[in-house]
């Protein structure tokens, strides 16, 4: 008889309430006019110890139908809190995640928005799995309208000036009250969301400049970002020459 709490169930055999690498010796015996007994020792493992996930938010594709290639296994450290030991992988169905039949591939394509999965978690030491759920949420970039570029009169002609870049946030949200705007010298410092232009700028390309700007939503999580550019461009102040000269008349 178990001592730390375990029950058997006598006719199936079943273990409850062991405690976790504890080992139980099981004997059975058959029923009949002879009957045999035979023994056999068991380990009992709990199931591994999972997190459940927040929800897996992504931007939508250059198609804005809330479908889109999703990397699963983006969530597999928040699930098994890095537990080298826990393999991870999801499913269409809780049925399916408790079987561990028919897996999803790891970059897979949502089919709604949002959408819940299956996740089961493996033990790959003892063969215990758990399952939990995820949420798949895919969002869109927020509209926003490209600006008119932007001009500077130039008094001593060298193609260099100052632009209020903050000039256009009005034209950009049209009036949308929930938008991050931020601008950038590259196409890459706006997608990668760095080096962000802050304050006046002096151009750095005489006479025109694109100048690229990146338009988020300021309450979604996600980086989905709508991007945009414009011209920084300088026009020379004409030049009057003010010397005298005399007239014949």
């Amino acid at each position: 008889m178990p001592t730390d709490g375990a029950v058997i169930d006598s006719v199936t055999g079943n273990i409850t309430g062991g405690v976790s690498g504890s080992e139980y010796e099981i004997n059975y015996t058959t029923i009949g006019l002879c009957p045999t007994t035979s023994s056999q020792t068991i380990i009992v493992y709990n199931p591994p110890e999972i997190n459940n996930p927040t929800p897996l938010e992504v931007c939508d594709d250059n198609i804005a139908d809330g479908l889109t290639e999703i990397d699963l296994t983006t969530k597999n450290i928040e699930i098994s809190a890095g537990n080298p030991d826990y393999s991870v992988s999801y499913y269409s169905s809780l049925n399916e995640a408790q079987a561990g039949s028919n897996p999803l591939p790891l970059i897979y394509s949502n089919i709604s928005n949002p959408q819940t999965i299956y996740v089961r978690v493996v033990d790959i030491q003892t063969g215990c799995y758990n399952t939990t759920n995820l949420d798949l949420v895919v969002a869109s970039a927020p509209p926003a309208t490209t600006p008119p570029d932007l001009f500077y009169c130039d008094a001593d002609a060298d193609g260099f000036g100052i632009f209020d870049l903050t000039e256009l946030n009005e034209i950009i949200s049209s009036g949308q009250s929930d938008l991050t705007i931020t601008y950038h010298e590259t196409q890459a410092d706006a997608e990668n969301d760095v080096n962000i232009i802050i304050g006046d700028y002096n151009n750095i390309v005489a006479y025109q400049q694109t100048i690229f700007i990146r338009v988020e939503s300021s309450t979604v999580s996600t980086d989905c970002g709508t991007f945009l550019s414009t011209n920084l461009i300088v026009n020379d102040v004409p030049q009057i020459n003010t010397e005298s000269s005399s007239l014949e008349v």
